[in-house]
């Protein structure tokens, strides 16, 4: 494999793993009132898994919009203001 080839492949296990972190997420906390928090280890592998997509680089122009589409779709969101809400009870 060329350099470029693996650095895909390695791109698309860590988008695969934040995505599997969201969808563990939605699993367990959406539709519900309940707040996530960091005493929860799906949020806490959800925060690992972007800290490592960050460090990457896939937070870089093109990067980082593929990142949020493939969340957004992992998460099934239908509009802006209901991937708002959900992430809104992700992060705080």
């Amino acid at each position: 494999l060329t350099g470029a080839q693996q650095n895909d492949l390695k791109r698309q296990n860590l988008l695969e793993r934040l995505l599997d972190a969201v969808k563990q997420c939605q699993i367990r906390f959406g539709g519900r009132k309940e707040i996530a928090s960091d005493s929860d280890s799906r949020v806490i592998c959800l925060c690992a898994q972007f800290e490592v997509v960050l460090q990457h680089g896939l937070r870089k122009s093109r990067g980082l919009a593929l990142t949020a589409a493939a969340i957004k779709h992992a998460a099934g969101f239908s509009s802006k203001t209901e991937a708002g809400t959900s992430f809104h009870l992700l992060w705080f």
